[in-house]
């Protein structure tokens, strides 16, 4: 059904091939996103009481090991995406299957030291020392738990390979597909396990392990449509790996300035203001966050498709897509900034029961903040795909370290408000104005790029 779906696609005009598996990746994305959303909501009450507390606080500690899993992921898998999507784009069989081989080979490299090491650090350091004392007598069960969850590490990590290569050649709607039917299978798989004999490494193998079963159908389907890309699986792939890698440390960047986004303004209140302007920016500010939630599910398919474009020299759809995206996000935002602005303290203290009387200051900016960082975040995923990657990177870390250095002196004199500001006044001073001459940059190049290369063929 896959292989006659694609074919379908595939008898036309290829902008329209692209533009029809991009809608489609968008809408599997919400409703993965729905469906992983519906997942947490009930897993994270079932898991607690049916582990107890004191199994419960070990299994966070444990599977937060798996976390590492994100980073590790970003080493090779954008380069992969983008690799890929120029070599089908060219017709370069060859270059596609050594740029696979060479991806496998990194990502499990990377499962073998990370697995190692997270082996090596929870055998030789005592248990009480690395979780707290309260864990001391739980030395065999953590150990075995452990190695349960490197082996879905391991497989986590290889299976990343399959994803970065699906949306290399804007098949992401398989991605979204298989983590929908994961994610309905584990909320029954999960009501069975805690029911019966609920433990922690029956949670772990179904929250983490049975997402993997649709990855590896994608990969066999992968390996029975493009048999040529396992040809290469045992050839030397040099030249492959510097492209994975530079592309994948530029991303490592970018999340490295994620991070920085989303941690650090709880970080400089509590050690520059109250606990009470720390909690009420917290949630504030995760508020902010959920609402952008909505709109990643819009830009995470977007820049495979713009390399993809690029790699085909379709610089108009570009144009058309990004147009159309931005109109339909600023409205989106511009709507959640006047629902924050007039009703922010209304809905967070009424409907969320958490009194936030006398901070319409905070909401205010928050308003004004969060229609800016759409507007930068969907100039940052489209320079994702039509510019070099490193330049993204600079830019988002350079934002953060403004925003920390304006949070070091607003946040003593405005305590929340004063962590709001500085975030927007980060975004105002550098991407606001940076990112769109970037842009139109960036489609110049191109465009005259495309036509020395019109030029040269007559």
């Amino acid at each position: 059904m896959k292989a006659n779906f694609l074919s379908a696609l595939g008898q036309g005009e290829h902008g329209a091939k692209r533009s029809a598996l991009l809608r489609l990746a968008i809408l599997s994305s919400g409703v993965s996103k729905l469906c992983g959303f519906a997942l947490q909501a009930i897993a994270i009450p079932l898991v607690y009481h049916s582990l107890g507390q004191h199994r419960y606080d070990l299994y966070l500690l444990l599977t937060g090991a798996l976390a590492t899993i994100a980073l590790v992921q970003m080493g090779a898998g954008p380069g992969l995406t983008q690799g890929l999507a120029k070599a089908n784009a060219s017709g370069n069989r060859e270059r596609e299957a050594s740029l696979l081989a060479a991806a496998f080979r990194v990502f499990a490299a990377a499962a073998l030291v990370t697995g190692a090491l997270l082996l090596s650090v929870v055998h030789i350091v005592p248990p009480e020392r690395l979780f707290g004392p309260a864990f001391a007598a739980d030395r065999h069960e953590i150990w075995v738990d452990v190695n349960v969850c490197v082996a879905v590490l391991a497989v986590q990590v290889l299976a990343g390979v399959v994803d970065s290569a699906l949306a290399g050649y804007q098949e992401q709607v398989f991605i979204y597909l298989g983590s929908t039917a994961a994610n309905i299978a584990c909320i029954g798989l999960l009501f069975l396990i805690c029911q019966h004999d609920p433990t922690i490494i029956g949670v772990i193998v179904v929250l983490y392990g049975v997402p993997m079963i649709p990855r590896a159908i994608n990969l066999v389907v992968l390996a029975r449509r493009r048999r040529y890309l396992f040809r290469a699986f045992f050839q030397s792939s040099r030249g492959s790996y510097g492209l994975l890698l530079n592309v994948g440390m530029a991303f490592w960047g970018i999340e490295i300035g994620s991070l920085l986004e989303q941690n650090c303004g709880n970080y400089l209140l509590a050690h520059l203001s109250s606990i009470e302007a720390t909690a009420l920016f917290a949630v504030a500010y995760k508020g902010i966050v959920l609402a952008g939630a909505v709109v990643s599910t819009v830009t995470m398919p977007l820049w495979p498709a713009y390399t993809d474009a690029i790699a085909h020299r379709d610089v108009e759809w570009i144009r058309r897509s990004y147009a159309k995206i931005r109109r339909a996000l600023m409205i989106y935002s511009c709507a959640v900034a006047v629902v924050t602005m007039t009703a922010g303290q209304w809905i967070f203290t009424h409907l969320m029961h958490v009194d936030m009387t006398g901070n319409g200051l905070l909401f205010a900016i928050l308003g004004v903040y969060f229609v800016a960082s759409i507007w930068t975040h969907l100039l940052y995923v489209t320079l994702m795909g039509v510019e070099n990657m490193w330049k993204v990177a600079i830019v988002v870390l350079a934002e953060n370290v403004l925003m920390l250095l304006f949070g070091i002196v607003m946040v003593p004199r405005l305590g929340a408000a004063g962590m709001a500001l500085a975030y927007l006044c980060a975004s105002l001073v550098l991407p606001v104005w940076l990112l769109p001459r970037m842009w139109r940059g960036a489609l110049r190049r191109i465009s005259n790029t495309l036509s020395t290369s019109e030029i040269d063929a007559r």
